[in-house]
């Protein structure tokens, strides 16, 4: 049976890189991905946690790793010349992760579009048993209580097969969460009921402002540009 697919790809990239590596996603990348099969694609700067980097795909199931579609584009990357070299030297984690099944709420639904100016994910250990746990605490209350704070959508996610591209050293549970505007980092963290913070431990949330598409709010847009064109100063 098909599963929906939600891949995180880090990037730990030097901020003097930034300049060409959104100029080459948008112009190159994006593109040859979409092709290769992916429906969603985004990329997003991390402004707190986690690698410098954070790309966030969709697709219809795992077996796209394996497609004629995503050969072509694995063979189109390989010879791609704008490719920046930094791209081979830096740590470049890849995590597939597919949505929670047994919950009623829409914004899991795993076939709903990514699409946030902004995005806040905290990642932690846990068996299907803390999956159901935090399920059941995001159907009770916490849903409602990240959407008090701003929050557009949430998603509860495990940790799929790893793809034949690369790895991962995350753990295998993460909650993600779509915003508009730059999230209430502490307030949202205060939200989290103490056994989900204890599991999550020393590890920060990442927070991230979209680079690819251009962000939906003319301010998180100038807050993006700003970034980026500092980033070369």
């Amino acid at each position: 049976m098909a599963e929906d697919i939600f891949y995180v790809v880090e990037l730990a990239l030097p901020r003097e890189h930034l300049p060409d590596f959104v100029t080459w996603y948008a112009g190159v990348h994006a593109p040859h991905l979409f092709q290769g099969g992916f429906t969603t694609c985004t990329s997003y700067l991390a402004v707190s946690g986690g690698l410098s980097v954070v790309d966030i795909y969709q697709a219809k199931d795992w077996s796209l790793f394996h497609s004629a579609p995503f050969a072509r584009y694995r063979a189109l990357a390989s010879a791609d010349p704008y490719r920046p070299a930094i791209l081979a030297e830096v740590t470049n984690p890849r995590t597939v992760y597919h949505h929670h099944a047994g919950s009623p709420l829409p914004s899991r639904d795993p076939a709903a579009p990514f699409h946030a100016d902004w995005v806040l994910m905290w990642r932690f250990p846990g068996d299907a048993s803390l999956e159901k746990r935090v399920a059941a605490w995001l159907d009770d209350e916490g849903d409602a209580a990240l959407r008090r704070l701003g929050a557009q959508g949430v998603r509860l996610l495990h940790r799929g097969k790893d793809t034949p591209t690369g790895t991962s050293f995350r753990p295998a549970l993460a909650v993600v969460t779509e915003w508009d505007r730059r999230p209430a980092e502490a307030a949202a963290n205060a939200a989290l009921p103490d056994w989900i913070r204890a599991a999550i431990g020393d590890e920060e949330g990442f927070a991230g402002l979209r680079l690819y598409p251009w962000p939906d709010v003319p301010a998180s847009r100038a807050e993006m540009l700003k970034l980026t064109a500092g980033a070369r100063s």
